[in-house]
Parts: structure tokens; sequence; C-alpha cells
């Protein structure tokens, strides 16, 4: 039995960053653009995540994570300011609150809160406030491209698609194990826990994940990665980085093995008491998920 607890994740060592690309969104390793664009009925908090959007052309920014009473949480380099827009259905935009400043969960972390000006009408995520993620399949929510339109399906290398593909995704990834990274992205340094996924085959997945399988792409930075643990579903994770740039590599499913990229997230327990002393609200508990940033080789993206 490790700290984490039986069925738990296994801390590994740590990873300090390289340079960071933009940050990513969810592509499907067996379904095209079009799947898995509505809740997914299991409970997990589909419509809690919204995309972040500059209010002039539209640009796609990264997803952040409804907590509750407007207050949102995304990933520290996903930019946030009042030039940026909030949709949780792609068409209701919704304003920061200039009153309350966007704020780093903690030195170093890759997750910081922000506040919408009015309270969204959709529900709130709980925050994961342990230690004891499982090695089970968890929901991946987030708005970013998808897969190129000519990649055959279940294929072992997907081409992430144009900026027309990008659209809010669910889909399926399993906690693998946990570790330290670092990296410094526009002169921040970060330094973090996170929690690490990695790209099966369906013959691979240790949970038969099957096509809903997951990976991160460009704008899914401070998606939330959700889990159902203990009879309610959390928010464990934000979406911050991955391990390629513009194409992900579906494979072998052991960390650390060739074949497989892995995705990263940072670990929303660890830091669930700095999380919640910026939400007013008591006893609010939150989920997370980061629009994921992508890297070549372990490198952190920008949102």
């Amino acid at each position: 039995m490790n700290r984490y607890g039986m069925n738990a994740l296994q801390s590994v060592v740590a990873v300090f960053g390289c340079m960071m690309q933009p940050a990513a969104a969810i592509i499907l390793f067996g379904l095209n653009n079009s799947a898995n664009q509505t809740d997914p009925g299991t409970g997990a908090p589909f419509d809690a995540v919204a995309r972040v959007y500059n209010t002039v052309g539209g640009n796609t920014r990264g997803s952040a994570v409804h907590l509750g009473g407007g207050y949102m949480l995304t990933a520290n380099h996903v930019e946030v300011t009042s030039s940026q827009n909030f949709t949780f259905n792609g068409i209701d935009p919704y304003v920061l609150d200039t009153g309350f400043t966007p704020t780093q969960v903690a030195v170093g972390v890759d997750m910081k809160v922000f506040k919408l000006a009015t309270t969204p009408t959709v529900a709130a995520a709980n925050v994961y406030t342990g230690i004891g993620e499982l090695v089970a399949p968890a929901t991946l929510v987030g708005w970013g491209r998808g897969r190129l339109s000519t990649v055959p399906l279940a294929s072992a290398l997907v081409t992430w698609g144009g900026l027309d593909t990008i659209a809010k995704r669910w889909g399926l990834n399993v906690p693998k194990s946990v570790a330290t990274i670092g990296y410094t992205h526009n002169s921040i340094v970060y330094n973090y826990e996170s929690i690490i996924t990695v790209l099966g085959t369906v013959g691979g997945s240790p949970a038969g994940l099957g096509a809903s399988e997951a990976a991160l792409t460009q704008y899914d930075s401070g998606s939330g990665f959700f889990q159902f643990i203990g009879g309610q579903w959390y928010l464990i994770g934000i979406a911050t980085s991955v391990e390629t740039n513009e194409s992900s590599t579906f494979g072998n499913d052991g960390f650390d093995v060739a074949g497989g990229d892995a995705n990263y997230f940072a670990r929303v327990g660890t830091y669930d008491s700095q999380i919640l002393a910026l939400i007013p609200e008591p006893g609010s508990t939150v989920l997370i998920l980061a629009a994921c940033g992508i890297c070549l080789r372990r490198r952190r993206a920008d949102g």
C-alpha cells in the first residue's frame, strides 16, 4: 500500500519540462469530430465546462470549470482578461467579473480561479479533497481542436485538425501515475503535482476504453478531468499539457513505454485547500479540468 491508498495512483519521478507549445483539445481514438458533443448521461458534470474565447475574432483561449457561484477554475497559463468571453453551450456568453482578480491557486501551480460577472445556470463541479483517485476510467471534458478528418478512425497516430474542428467534447482516460512536473512559461516557473494518463490502444487500454478514449489537443488547457469516487462525481484534475505536438500517438499503455503519449493534469486534491480558500461560499466542493497544453516530450501547453 502506497501513500495514495489501495487501488490509487502510484508516485513516479519528477519531470522537468522543456519548451511549451499552445494548449490543446480533445480528440477521440475511434470516433469522428461530431461524436461525444452532448452530455454522456453518466452524471459527469459536462455542463460545468466552459470555453474561454476572445471577444474580438472569437479565437479560443482554453477551457474552464464552474465551481459554483460563478467562480471558475482553469490552467494558470490560459489567458483570462476582460477581452475574453465564456460560454458553456457555445451560444450564451458570460463576461469576467473585473471586481475579482484572477488568482493563481499557489506559487508554481498551473491553476487559477476567476469569477464570472453573473452566476451561470449550469451545475457546479465538486472539488476532490483527497488523494484517493483510482486507476479506473475518468471523464475528460473540454473545448479544443478535433482530429484531422482524413485520419482513419482507430489509427495509432492521429493528427490534430484545424480551428474549424473546435468543439466541446467528452472522452475517457485512466489516471495512471502522479509526478511533480516543472517548466517555465511566459517567465512564470511552474513546479506542481500532476496526474498522468497514457494513451493506449483499444486492446492495450487497462479498462478497455474503446473508441471514446480521449487525448488532449490545442485549447484543452483548463479542461476538467472527472472521476466517480465513493458514489459521487469529482473534479480530480485540470488539463495543463501533453507529450506531443500537432498529433497524438495511441499505443502501449504502460507509463513511459514507447508508443503512447502522456497527458498531464494539475492534481486538484493536492491543492484543494488553496482552491477552496478562493471561493467564499463555504462547503462548495469543486471539480476541475484543464484545456490541456501541448508540448514536445513532456512540455506544458499554452491556453
